[in-house]
């Protein structure tokens, strides 16, 4: 009886997620210019955190709350637009109601997996402390906050580089790939390359180096038809991905789970 209970409680938890995962789904379809924010979407927002208070903590819903609100595009300065300006703008919306998406989706994870009992394991912080090597080219500046969003939803702390010159990685990013407990890298597409394939961001490939070289553990996000990733197609933990292919995506999501609960992160 007791069992039964649980595994209603988990499947009701499960439900209410699915519905809000739903409606944010429903709201990214219709999404135009002219009805971004609207009542639909404040309903869902505030709906998203009010469950979550419910089923894990207040903490949690705040959580949830600050890290896709630092990820929401800055109001316009000048009330001029180009139509070039409307179509970013529609872009950064429908980003910000991805990754709501995506966050929903790592909390319903947690449910599906880690819930052995009538109530949710309390939440806590890793001692491990991974190095997250990304890109900082605006263009990828969506897969970068999902993977990091996933990070900061389960509550693993990370640090991360820093724009830099091409040509040299600073000592200050050298010394956070080296102290680092765990080396997570997200590889992404650059240039087109005569005779198929792409290539990477040369920086990534460089701390890369600095990561094998201090024999750290790492996890891959890699972008298909890039050409070289410096032989990781023959490490453990390579995770491949391709942007708007929601289910390509999920899995990635659901095998990056695992690797963290591998490495004892969750």
């Amino acid at each position: 009886m007791v069992g039964e209970m649980k595994n209603s409680k988990k499947n009701k938890a499960l439900e209410l997620l699915d519905e809000k995962i739903s409606q944010f789904q429903k709201i990214l379809a219709e999404a135009t210019y002219d009805n971004r924010y609207n009542e639909s979407y404040d309903l869902a927002y505030s709906g998203a955190k009010v469950l979550l208070t419910d089923l894990f903590s207040e903490k949690e819903a705040e959580d949830f709350h600050n890290n896709i609100t630092s990820q929401m595009p800055l109001p316009a300065i000048s009330g001029v637009y180009t139509q070039i300006d409307h179509f970013r703008r529609l872009q950064d919306y429908k980003g910000h109601i991805n990754s709501c998406i995506a966050q929903l989706k790592v909390y319903r994870e947690r449910i599906q997996n880690f819930w052995r009992t009538d109530e949710l394991e309390t939440a806590t912080k890793s001692t491990i402390v991974p190095f997250v090597s990304m890109s900082f080219d605006k263009n990828d500046r969506a897969i970068n906050e999902y993977v990091s969003g996933i990070l900061v939803a389960l509550q693993i702390d990370f640090v991360s580089g820093e724009r830099y010159s091409k040509d040299s990685i600073p000592e200050k990013v050298e010394s956070r790939i080296r102290s680092s407990d765990l080396f997570i890298i997200i590889f992404v597409k650059r240039d087109k390359i005569e005779g198929g394939g792409y290539t990477t961001p040369p920086w990534l490939l460089k701390e890369l180096g600095i990561a094998h070289g201090a024999k750290k553990d790492m996890i891959a996000w890699v972008e298909r038809d890039i050409k070289d990733i410096a032989g990781l197609n023959y490490e453990k933990e390579v995770i491949y991905f391709k942007r708007n292919n929601v289910n390509e995506i999920e899995k990635a999501t659901i095998k990056f789970l695992e690797a963290l609960k591998e490495h004892e992160l969750i």
